[in-house]
């Protein structure tokens, strides 16, 4: 299992980078199909194994601040995502993109 998350994980991190490197506006079919794929990939993966902790981890893979930019800048991508990985997903999503903002005076 730990080398198919790695390929699968390899995998996302260039689609995500692609995805990063777009204007925002329209966003390829072609990328959404990839990520559609890599999608069902992790929920094989995820079905395969049973254990809760191994599921946190296969989803971890996507929630990362690259993510979460896509999924604002995109949102097409975002509610694919939230359709395939469900709403708890989307809130570590954007608990993480706004883990990265700027800190306050207060925040130091």
């Amino acid at each position: 299992m730990d080398q198919q998350l790695d390929v699968i994980t390899a995998q996302l991190h260039e689609w995500t980078e692609s995805a990063l490197a777009l204007d925002e506006g329209h966003f390829p079919r072609e990328l959404l199909n990839e990520l559609e794929d890599l999608i069902s990939e992790l929920k094989t993966l995820m079905e395969d194994n049973l254990s809760d902790l191994d599921r946190r981890s296969i989803t971890d893979q996507f929630v990362n601040p690259e993510m979460a930019e896509v999924v604002e800048r995109f949102p097409r991508v975002r509610r694919m995502l939230e359709r395939a990985l469900g709403s708890e997903f989307m809130e570590q999503l954007q608990e993480e993109g706004e883990g990265f903002g700027v800190l306050d005076d207060d925040d130091d």
